[in-house]
């Protein structure tokens, strides 16, 4: 696998932008974009830092399968009142999108899963520091760039996150009962 595949399997796996990896790397914006095309090839000193990354995808398990779609709109016998056909199509349309607002949220919520399982290798990929080394800066960045990240991974799967846990089975409240509405007035 060449390099420009490693960094976009890295990047889609764990989420990460093209803003947001090269400073882990040591690379430009630009330079990363040109590698990942294959214009450019990663250079020595970036290789190491891609390696960690490349472990923790190695260990990744399996997606688990996609959940269900919603079941069908139900059909609405011959003679069904235009106000009650819309109010089920309504509950239909709503259940729908509060299903995709839920796999968005599942979505967030295995990315930060994935960033927060490739922690530790990527925390022991960083030596100790040496204050006077010529790349202690360097080092320190990676450090604060590698908090942030597993500081705002940890705080997405927080239960009193707006986007956490209890938001996703908030939202599958909400969608279940629209369905719930829909099939009631359907069996009037």
């Amino acid at each position: 696998m060449s390099h420009s595949d490693q960094l976009r399997a890295v990047r889609a796996y764990f989420g990460l932008s093209q803003y947001v990896l090269p400073p882990w790397l040591g690379l430009s914006r630009a330079l990363l974009a040109s590698v990942e095309t294959g214009r450019e090839q990663l250079p020595a000193h970036a290789r190491p830092w891609l390696r960690p990354w490349l472990a923790a995808l190695a260990l990744a398990e399996p997606e688990a399968a996609p959940a269900p779609a919603a079941p069908p709109a139900p059909s609405l016998p011959p003679g069904t009142p235009p106000p009650v056909a819309a109010r089920v199509a309504e509950c239909h349309y709503q259940a729908q999108r509060l299903g995709q607002q839920r796999a968005a949220l599942l979505a967030a919520h295995r990315t930060a899963a994935r960033r927060l399982a490739a922690g530790p290798l990527l925390l022991a990929a960083l030596p100790a520091p040496i204050p006077e080394a010529p790349e202690a800066e360097a080092l320190a960045l990676r450090r604060r760039w590698l908090a942030r990240l597993l500081e705002e991974a940890a705080d997405a799967l927080l239960p009193e996150a707006p986007g956490g846990p209890v938001a996703v089975r908030l939202l599958e409240a909400r969608r279940q009962g629209y369905l719930h509405e829909a099939a009631w007035l359907a069996g009037m």
